[in-house]
């Protein structure tokens, strides 16, 4: 997460793009809007990252940001003005536009990591904008989400999750060295080896996130 100053920097930025990206009738709309989230980097790199965009050219203020789906570290959002609605897939690296609401998600890789088969099924899930989930404000920070995979608290890391403990020896299971002891090897060469040691871990009884797993340094 950035410091103050780079935060600070950030809105900033914003701000100049809002003023030649937006009318003057509704520049206070959007930088309210900007305000909400000033102290969230993840939010901002989006809100930045439309701004700079525009998607359609159109020039309307970002009003509402909403979470569809989200899977480990990746968010399927949709971001939204007063008169139009965009698909944005995001992590904490990139973003990308993929299409507008009243449009439908057709993009056949990302309704499949999503685990829809096609696109009439995300239809189905998602039929009201007055159902979509608005993003909370630090929400890529909250205690109860694991910083590195993106389970809730009591579910499991997905594997090799560098946040996970190690049901053997109490410690960091990417980093320990009880995956190779448990089957007798130096290093994991493939994907039977890791099918091999996921049965091993559901044997012993992996260990579900909790917030106590979280890195302290992300709290500085």
């Amino acid at each position: 997460m950035l410091n103050k100053e780079a935060l600070q920097r950030q809105v900033q930025e914003i701000e100049l793009l809002i003023n030649y990206a937006v009318g003057e009738i509704e520049q206070n709309l959007a930088l309210d809007f900007l305000q909400r989230f000033h102290e969230d980097s993840f939010a901002l790199d989006v809100i930045q990252d439309y701004y700079r965009t525009l998607p359609e050219a159109r020039e309307e203020p970002l009003v509402k940001i909403s979470v569809l789906e989200r899977k480990e570290q990746v968010f399927l959002l949709l971001l939204s003005t007063n008169r139009h609605h965009y698909f944005y897939l995001a992590n904490d690296e990139e973003g990308l536009f993929i299409g507008q609401w009243e449009e439908g998600l057709s993009a056949p890789q990302v309704l499949s990591f999503f685990g829809y088969p096609h696109q009439d099924a995300f239809a189905r899930e998602h039929q009201s904008l007055d159902n979509c989930r608005e993003y909370i404000a630090l929400e890529r920070v909250d205690e109860d989400i694991c910083p590195s995979c993106g389970v809730e608290s009591g579910n499991l890391h997905t594997l090799g999750c560098p946040v996970e403990v190690c049901p053997w020896c109490g410690g960091q299971l990417s980093r320990c060295n009880c995956r190779f002891e448990q089957l007798g090897v130096e290093e994991l060469e493939d994907e039977k080896m890791l099918e091999e040691l996921e049965g091993r871990l559901e044997d012993k009884g992996r260990i579900p996130y909790a917030r106590e797993q979280r890195p302290s340094f992300l709290a500085e």
